[in-house]
């Protein structure tokens, strides 16, 4: 069963045709955790954090741009010294902002400054319980972890509102593999039983991207293309497990594939990595230059003639499955990665 079954011809990316509306921004690849599945492979390579002076004209650069929304990654995001200036900055001029954390760092102090300073704080899990999600993740301990920052998160949100104050909106994101495949309800029913103040729970399909796309991963833990279906069709099912107000939802992974309608939204992300270069894709590791040397209409324009290039293009338009985009995946990092970006790519095959 194809990812796509009417897979459409994308129109050639313009500004016009395709501008930025989402950004996301990593501000360190520092990281405690292992997951096995990371995008920047962070914890494992190094940390690479600006100074605040060039976090906070990045920060300026994503206000000029007046994007709907940002979702600020890493990394462990909360490890960079400056974050809640960026934050605050980025706030302050009204672009709506999430903070995605692991939740090892979180604890009562740090949840009130970001009750203060973003708009959004989601935590990232990927199983059911600490079996599956520390396992995935690389350490022990980790899922236990995230459930206290939802204490946190939970009790101090909750404390604003009966003061009739602001606060975060606060998230679920569980990224769901083959190990963690079974559970999701019951992990549904815990989570808004236990943290009432959640606004929303969202399950995804873990994306063949960064270690992901690598095969010993790929042929373990990515969906089936019957099990990205399935998933995709739960939605209605698995929201009736909730016992609170939150929403659950179910995103689908063919958000990101162009051969698919749905693929608009993921193509108008502009995606800053923690040295200030800028994704060609946010899927890719190809770069086309620093938010901080060049202005971001250029860059953005750079983006999207690498994403209309014709082998580029040939190869993303023949993706059909999971297994089809992990493959074009590996073909591209390590076409189109920097000189850094390849060599790290080659120490994986020997990586444990």
């Amino acid at each position: 069963m194809e990812i796509a079954n009417s897979p459409v011809q994308p129109v050639r990316q313009t500004p016009e045709t395709t501008p930025i509306e989402r950004f996301v921004w990593d501000l360190t690849y520092a990281c405690p955790l292992r997951c096995q599945h990371c995008l920047s492979e962070s914890g494992r390579r190094p940390a690479s954090m600006l100074r605040r002076e060039d976090a906070l004209a990045v920060a300026d650069v994503i206000i000029g741009a007046r994007p709907k929304r940002l979702s600020i990654g890493g990394g462990e995001p909360l490890l960079a010294p400056w974050w809640e200036d960026a934050t605050r900055r980025l706030t302050a001029a009204g672009i709506p902002t999430t903070i995605f954390t692991s939740g090892w760092l979180m604890n009562e102090a740090i949840a009130r400054r970001l009750a203060d300073s973003a708009t959004g704080v989601a935590v990232s899990v990927d199983g059911p319980g600490g079996e599956v999600h520390d396992l995935i993740r690389g350490r022990a301990g980790s899922f236990e972890k995230s459930m206290a920052s939802l204490e946190h998160l939970d009790r101090i949100k909750r404390e604003r509102r009966e003061r009739g104050e602001s606060c975060y909106r606060l998230g679920v994101e569980y990224t769901v593999t083959r190990s963690g495949w079974e559970g999701k309800e019951r992990f549904v029913e815990d989570i808004t039983s236990r943290f009432p103040e959640v606004d929303y729970i969202t399950f995804g399909a873990v994306i063949p991207e960064g270690l992901a796309q690598e095969e010993r991963f790929a042929s373990r833990e990515l969906l089936t293309d019957e099990q990205l279906v399935e998933l995709s069709e739960s939605e209605a099912e698995l929201a009736s497990h909730a016992r609170s107000a939150a929403h659950v939802s179910v995103t689908d992974a063919r958000l990101f594939l162009p051969t698919s309608p749905l693929s608009a939204e993921g193509e108008t992300i502009a995606h800053i990595e923690a040295s200030g270069q800028l994704r060609a894709v946010t899927n890719y590791e190809a770069k086309v230059g620093s938010v901080l040397e060049e202005p971001l209409d250029v860059l953005w324009r750079r983006a999207l003639d690498w994403r209309n290039d014709p082998f580029v293009s040939q190869q993303r338009n023949s993706i059909r499955s999971l297994d089809d985009w992990a493959r074009v995946t590996r073909l591209l990092d390590r076409r189109y990665g920097s000189a850094a970006d390849k060599l790290r790519i080659a120490r994986r095959r020997g990586a444990a």
